[in-house]
């Protein structure tokens, strides 16, 4: 077996090898271009070049929906343990237990897995993260090593909640950190998706149901009642229609900590425009939420989609739909391959071709649905009750002694909650 130092030196080898390829690939290079143009991104300076093609390299695809690593690999013949690791590395928040000579021994905030970092630096370079720090990190298995790849941000051991929020932002983004290293939160991932699949059809008698994002919050609440065998009444006054379908660029996972609770279950009908969700039921993943799902069933049925081209070429290329989607699609309109290849601007022809081009993270039967891992975090739980216990004491300030206590106990302040002050 290779030694650290020689791991070391063969992923930095070839990264090196890829981004050439990335330079001097037509193709690519062209693609890269686009990306930059799609993006708004204006390069300055080597340092932000390096960074964005980094990043480009590691976790974006081409306009066709294939990854960037894929596309190497399938034209170089390169299926190596390197190539893999590479596609399979993730970033995530990891807490330092302890300082060690060549790296850190950390738990994984997600998966709560123990787990042995070896960063890719001299550990002279990092000597500003120390015990009980968290560090946001890209890290890479190889061999049964965990390389650090890169170190986005470091946080200071007294701002958990901080680490928090950034440790289900990346598990939503990427729901294999929620379980990585970890067999026993998957099977609980697993069991939670045949219940939720079982409910799901009891409750809807179908495998997805649409509404607009002014009710879906509602209709998750609603299903989630269902679920846990609460009595409620219809769910038929939650089903409400768009006047017009139309797609439109939003992203329920990019915003500040405040909101971010909120957009995380959904958070949908704070957005001032009104427009279709679906709450879809994958057997095998889980339950997902997307936004325009009827939009995109309509792309096959209908010339007058705003941005037609653009919805479809989302879901095909998104990770977060799910293969069931597209094969559903494939299924039940004629025309499925002609307004794919339009929208991509490919040649496919049966649908193992799409899925093998477009949907290559859902190769692992392991993935989980966003939905899946955020109902079975202990993580997420706990920031919930944390954002509770902070709108209490927030409410608290503004209670007069003699007033109800807020929490509802039916006391006066001063008799209850007031007492731990």
């Amino acid at each position: 077996m290779a030694s650290v130092v020689e791991n070391v030196n063969l992923i930095s080898t070839t990264m090196e090898s890829i981004l050439d390829f990335i330079a001097n690939d037509e193709t690519l290079s062209n693609d890269f271009k686009e990306y930059l143009e799609l993006s708004n991104i204006e390069l300055e300076g080597e340092k932000q070049f390096n960074n964005v093609i980094i990043q480009y390299m590691l976790d974006m695809k081409m306009q066709n929906g294939l990854r960037v690593l894929e596309y190497y690999r399938r034209n170089n013949k390169t299926y190596d343990d390197i190539i893999d690791a590479l596609l399979n590395s993730f970033c995530c928040v990891f807490k330092i237990d302890k300082v060690l000579s060549n790296g850190y021994e950390a738990t994984c905030l997600t998966s709560e897995a123990k787990l042995t970092l070896i960063p890719m630096v001299k550990m002279c370079h990092l000597k500003q993260i120390g015990k009980n720090d968290f560090i946001l990190a890209r890290i890479l298995e190889l061999n049964k090593v965990q390389y650090i790849l890169e170190i986005h941000d470091i946080i200071s051991e007294y701002n958990v909640y901080k680490s928090t929020v950034e440790a289900i932002r990346y598990m939503l983004q990427n729901p294999k950190c929620a379980y990585y290293k970890n067999e026993d939160k998957h099977k609980i991932l697993e069991k939670s998706v045949e219940e939720f699949r079982e409910k799901f059809n009891q409750c809807f008698k179908n495998q997805f149901i649409v509404t607009t994002n002014k009710c879906v919050d509602e209709l998750i609440e609603y299903f989630n009642k269902y679920r846990l065998g609460e009595l409620v009444g219809s769910y038929e006054h939650l089903i409400q229609k768009t006047q017009k379908n139309q797609y439109l660029k939003i992203d329920e996972f990019n915003c500040d900590d405040a909101t971010f609770m909120q957009k995380a279950v959904g958070g949908f009908s704070s957005h001032k425009e009104t427009y279709d969700v679906g709450l879809w039921m994958d057997k095998k993943r889980g339950l997902y939420i997307i936004p325009f799902l009827e939009t995109f069933f309509k792309c096959f049925s209908s010339e007058d989609i705003p941005m037609k081209n653009e919805c479809v070429k989302e879901f095909l290329t998104s990770d977060k739909i799910p293969p069931s989607v597209i094969k559903y699609a494939c299924e039940n309109y004629n025309n499925f391959f002609e307004v794919i290849n339009k929208a991509l601007k490919t040649k496919f022809t049966n649908l193992e071709e799409v899925l093998f081009n477009t949907k290559t993270a859902f190769l692992d039967e392991g993935i989980f649905s966003p939905v899946t891992v955020l109902f079975n975090s202990d993580l997420f739980s706990s920031l919930i009750d944390y954002n509770e216990v902070n709108e209490q004491k927030e409410e608290e300030k503004n209670v007069g002694r003699n007033e109800l206590c807020p929490c509802g106990s039916g006391l006066k302040y001063k008799n209850c909650c007031a007492k731990n002050i």
